[in-house]
């Protein structure tokens, strides 16, 4: 009789795909791209070029946690998903890829990324049912900061402009002035790539992260 070995609780955590709270951006050659979601085995891109055919080799990179991500990869699909009508607009691709080989580091971190995230998800269930503020509004920074960037699409371009207003604008989000350039960037992603619900959200999240003096209140739930 053969028996049948069942992956612990951490291994399948590590085995699974996990998508995202904000797409993270990365580079695949030249191109830029934002990883969507993400796996031990494979992961999927948000671009604004095509990207190759299905069996082409690509090295994708990208940090989290301040440290590099390098992973040789094999295109398996791509598929168009919004067509850029106007003159501004751009087309939107969304790529699955294999990961063929990656160096020890970049295993190691890349493990540890989707472990947090399950982590995150689990955590945020619990505390959801709790009634505690999401752990994706940390994403904001928060506190008692006076200055504030408004950042508005128009013309199929982003304008950020000093305010001291903390009003959301009709077409983008006002954020704090501490925000960094790589989180600046995921939540124009986010913004572009989402419907009108997700960018309601977003602006939700950004007013909350700017209104509340004492920021938000962090926790951890511990089972």
């Amino acid at each position: 009789m053969v028996g049948v070995i069942v992956p612990a609780p951490s291994e399948r955590r590590r085995l699974q795909r996990v998508k995202l709270l904000e797409p993270l951006p990365g580079r695949i050659d030249a191109q830029r791209v934002f990883i969507l979601d993400v796996s031990r085995t494979g992961m999927r891109v948000a671009h604004q070029e095509t990207i190759g055919t299905p069996g082409d080799q690509r090295v994708v990179e990208f940090e989290w946690d301040g440290r590099l991500i390098a992973l040789s990869c094999t295109l398996r699909h791509s598929h168009l998903q919004r067509i850029g009508t106007a003159a501004y607009a751009r087309s939107i691709y969304h790529s699955g890829f294999t990961i063929a080989a990656s160096s020890p580091e970049s295993e190691e971190v890349l493990r540890e990324m989707i472990e947090r995230h399950v982590e995150r998800a689990l955590d945020e269930q619990k505390a959801n049912a709790r009634g505690i503020p999401a752990l994706s509004a940390h994403s904001f920074q928060t506190g008692n900061a006076k200055e504030y960037i408004r950042h508005v699409c128009a013309g199929g371009r982003w304008h950020a402009a000093p305010t001291t207003d903390t009003r959301q604008p009709a077409n983008g989000f006002t954020i704090s002035a501490a925000q960094t350039e790589p989180e600046i960037a995921m939540l124009r992603a986010s913004w572009e790539a989402g419907d009108a619900a997700a960018r309601a959200m977003i602006q939700r999240m950004a007013e909350l992260s700017i209104s509340r003096l004492e920021g938000i209140p962090a926790r951890r739930y511990t089972p």
